[in-house]
């Protein structure tokens, strides 16, 4: 195996070892590559070995096998499943495979790539473990035909072609007994207590555990008390740890491939050096921060538990600037923001200067002298010279308080801000991203809006399946990075230039823009974390609103927001772009024209960064 092959598959493994750390929210998971993969979660996990010419196939259930590790880890409870599980074999195996359908939807259901590679592996192992068909519940392998009716209840992928026959043997005599309670899954798929609860009833209605009562939980011993306290503490440390890694795990992640392109490569292809790049590449413009955590009871910590709901996710896209636009165009149009910004130039200068003054100043060292321990102050030495009797003097460097610093700018990219709005907003984000560069401070461009006026395919989908009621978010997400915090700004300065393109601009569901960045943000290694969103109002999707209650747009930011003043660790301020945002964040400012930046954008700064109690109370 050549030197090229050698590296390619250990940035192969590097990638999946992230990934799988991400996805479990656990940095220290110990990731091993072995002839026996294992995708249950023991001390470490250890996935399939991958061939030197890295075939696709091979790839993907490498991946595949990471995933379902990944979120068994991160999702479920043993503890909890353990306490309620029947005890008879048979209902055991059905609870078992009930459980391990749930996890692995909750995955598959928000993100494309991690439903292609579970899809993959699933149908490895109905072709390596046939089913025979049978219409006799004593007869059949009722623990996978149940995973696999579950899995199609939530996440409407149908049984692989291998196990169709068997699952379809069975499926009148189960859904006439169970039917009721098969229909409650989805709603209870994000908390495990509730799905076990609907489990034991489903297993009771099939008959398969006489003296099972379906609502009845069994005491908690003392030992399993100890064991859930001892399970969430460690859940706790690891969620805290994984969000240090998830951003670096983000950029290696592979997990941006939809289940099209994973399911279309075929199983003997190989990849190219080129092709595995790419991967990795687009890696980076499917964060884990994608998938709208949030929502799910089982994960705390990435955002606050709403009603708030997604039609689908399957037509939203993160992408880098670069991909929406020619190299030539996107030029043009930085030169176009140049002249905007020319007869700003003096104060464009005189802004950047103050700023970093001002940040500098923060960050500036000082020392104390004449202590009686320290560092040996040769200024002092002739003293000792002329008056022997003077004891040897002292000096040590203060500290400084200035914290590293990560600060993301997103921006409404929504049509409402057409024309001199974006045009200001484009300006702001220059300003302070040169700035704050030039003072050691990371800065992250993000912009929103949706791919398409009108809903687009999120709403043709629902159209075809008959309008269901309140069916919640009905847009394509289109969430953009301009510039990411560790690209240097005279890489990503023309990406700018793209806010001006005609088109671009459409609605905006800020919400999840919001949380986006925010989950962005928790996952870099800085010490300080600022969040700062450049908009000119409320969110807006005719789609969304014509078929829901007015407010759902509006109610699911005004809880995002609240959630991320009172309980995340991200400071949080507005800069409201001709129109006044306080009614939304506490920390708000509002400018009409570029003329008001520098007092306006200076002195928000100088009480973001100054740490003297109720700095985040900003004016």
């Amino acid at each position: 195996m050549g030197k090229s092959n050698g590296r390619q598959i250990e940035k192969f493994k590097q990638a999946v070892t992230s990934t799988v750390r991400a996805l479990a929210g656990n940095a220290e998971i110990d990731v091993t590559f072995g002839p026996e993969a294992n995708a249950r979660p023991g001390e470490s996990a250890r996935l399939p070995l991958v061939s030197h010419d890295l075939p696709a196939g091979e790839v993907t259930l490498a991946r595949g096998y990471g995933d379902a590790y990944a979120l068994r880890k991160r999702f479920h409870n043993d503890v909890l499943h353990r306490r309620n599980a029947p005890t008879l074999p048979d209902a055991r195996a059905i609870y078992d495979a009930m459980e391990e359908a749930r996890v692995e939807a909750i995955g598959s259901t928000h993100m494309k790539g991690v439903a292609g590679n579970l899809d993959a592996l699933t149908n490895k192992y109905y072709k390596d473990h046939s089913l025979t068909a049978s219409s006799n519940l004593d007869d059949a392998a009722l623990g996978d035909v149940m995973n696999l009716l579950v899995r199609e209840k939530l996440t409407h992928q149908a049984p692989p072609e291998e196990a169709r026959e068997a699952v379809n043997a069975l499926r009148p005599l189960i859904e006439e007994k169970a039917s009721q309670h098969l229909d409650q899954l989805m709603a209870a798929m994000e908390d495990q207590a509730a799905f076990a609860r609907v489990s034991r009833q489903i297993i009771s209605d099939l008959g398969l555990a006489e003296n099972l009562n379906p609502d009845e939980e069994p005491e908690d011993s003392e030992q399993d008390e100890q064991e859930q306290q001892d399970q969430q503490q460690d859940q706790d440390e690891q969620d805290t740890e994984g969000e240090q890694s998830s951003d670096a795990a983000a950029d290696m992640s592979d997990q941006g491939e939809s289940p099209d392109e994973s399911s279309s490569a075929e199983a003997g292809a190989e990849l190219t050096p080129e092709q595995l790049e790419d991967l990795m590449n687009e890696a980076a413009l499917e964060q884990m921060s994608e998938v709208p955590w949030s929502h799910m009871s089982n994960h705390p910590g990435q955002g606050p538990i709403t009603s708030y709901k997604v039609y689908t996710t399957e037509y939203d896209e993160i992408i880098a600037a670069e991909e929406l636009c020619d190299p030539d165009e996107l030029i043009h149009l930085r030169k176009t923001l140049d002249q905007q910004l020319s007869h700003l130039q003096g104060m464009v200068t005189k802004l950047a200067n103050r700023l970093q003054r001002m940040l500098m100043a923060q960050q500036m060292r000082s020392w104390d002298f004449d202590l009686e321990e320290g560092i040996l102050d040769t200024a002092r030495l002739t003293r000792v010279v002329t008056n022997p009797m003077h004891p040897l003097s002292f000096k040590m460097e203060n500290e400084t308080e200035f914290k590293d610093t990560v600060v993301t700018l997103l921006i409404d990219n929504s049509g409402s801000m057409r024309g001199r709005p974006i045009t200001i907003a484009a300006m702001c984000a220059d300003i302070l991203a040169r700035t704050l560069e030039r003072c050691g401070v990371k800065v992250e461009i993000l912009g929103f809006t949706t791919k398409a006026w009108k809903g687009g395919k999120s709403r043709t989908q629902w159209l075809e399946d008959n309008k269901p009621k309140n069916p919640g978010r009905l847009n394509d997400l289109r969430h953009i990075i301009y510039k990411t915090a560790d690209a240097p700004w005279r890489r990503a300065n023309t990406n700018l230039g793209l806010m001006l393109r005609e088109g671009l601009l459409k609605e905006n569901i800020d919400g999840e823009s919001l949380l986006w960045a925010h989950n962005r943000l928790v996952g870099r290694p800085e010490e300080r974390r600022i969040l700062m969103v450049i908009s000119d109002g409320a969110p807006v999707d005719d789609s969304t609103l014509s078929s829901n209650n007015a407010n759902f747009l509006e109610d699911h930011l005004r809880a995002v927001i609240d959630w991320i003043e009172k309980k995340s660790t991200v400071e949080l301020l507005a800069i409201g772009i001709g129109h006044d945002v306080t009614r939304y964040y506490q920390n708000a400012i509002t400018i009409m024209d570029a003329e008001q930046l520098g007092g306006a954008i200076t002195e928000q700064l100088a009480d973001l960064f100054d740490d003297k109690p109720g700095r985040r109370k900003l004016h």
